[in-house]
């Protein structure tokens, strides 16, 4: 299905999942690594440099010290100091609240267990889709500060590049594509996670504020997307 085989590493402390998941991903061309705590997935995730890691969000790990105790929320934490490899995490729950945070602190999806192996398997195509550079009829839009290529995906600040993640320059480019237009929420999930069930409004929030943060000056006073209280965003027009 591919012409270059994508690392995926799957860390879950279910020994099923691991092998149903890794089997059916190995099926459909990927290459697949494993880890039953996060310790080792960690590690893992440093060494081998996967184009995705599917992490559980909830087990328990020990340390290697033995006597403390960590989650995948930690392990999330850990890669985002060092890493912009895509996350999708995995858990138990479908509390709205545990979504958000997980993106808050760097998740690029979220999936309910427990779940469809289709429907990982499409979030997994989806991401990796986002993060790619593909030949793009869409232009390369140069502004005074900032300059976007979707080709290459890639962002330029004052020459200088920004590294966003696959959603993270799919929501900017398409505010950008449109300057001072208004999008509300429900356009950007329509658009960028094309309406995927996962998706809640406050993501789109928790999105904007990452870019921000890598974006802006002064991110508590944002000069590139403002927003329209009540409504969504808009792209602020300083186009060359």
């Amino acid at each position: 299905m591919m012409a270059t085989k994508k690392k995926i590493l799957i860390v879950d402390d279910d020994p099923q999942i691991l092998r149903e998941v890794q089997s059916y991903l190995e099926n459909l061309g990927y290459e697949v690594a494993t880890a039953e705590d996060g310790l080792s997935g960690l590690k893992l995730a440093q060494s081998i440099l996967p184009d995705l890691l599917v992490l559980d969000i909830t087990f328990p790990i020990s340390t290697t010290s033995g006597n403390q105790f960590v989650d995948g929320v930690e392990v999330l934490q850990k890669l985002r100091e060092s890493s912009n490899v895509p996350i999708l995490m995995l858990s138990s729950t479908n509390v709205s609240s545990v979504k958000v945070m997980a993106l808050n602190i760097g998740a690029d999806d979220y999936v309910s267990k427990p779940f469809k192996i289709q429907e990982l398997s499409a979030r997994i195509e989806a991401i990796l889709r986002r993060t790619e550079p593909e030949l793009s009829q869409e232009k390369v839009l140069s502004f005074r500060r900032l300059r976007l290529d979707p080709g290459e995906r890639h962002v330029w600040k004052d020459n200088r590049i920004i590294e966003l993640t696959g959603i993270e320059f799919d929501i900017l480019y398409m505010l950008a594509r449109r300057p001072n237009h208004v999008f509300t929420r429900d356009n950007i999930i329509e658009k960028v996670w094309k309406n995927e069930s996962c998706c809640v409004l406050k993501a789109v929030d928790v999105h904007i504020g990452h870019i921000r943060k890598k974006l802006e000056d002064n991110p508590s006073r944002p000069t590139f997307i403002a927003t329209v209280r009540g409504t969504g965003y808009r792209f602020e027009n300083e186009q060359t």
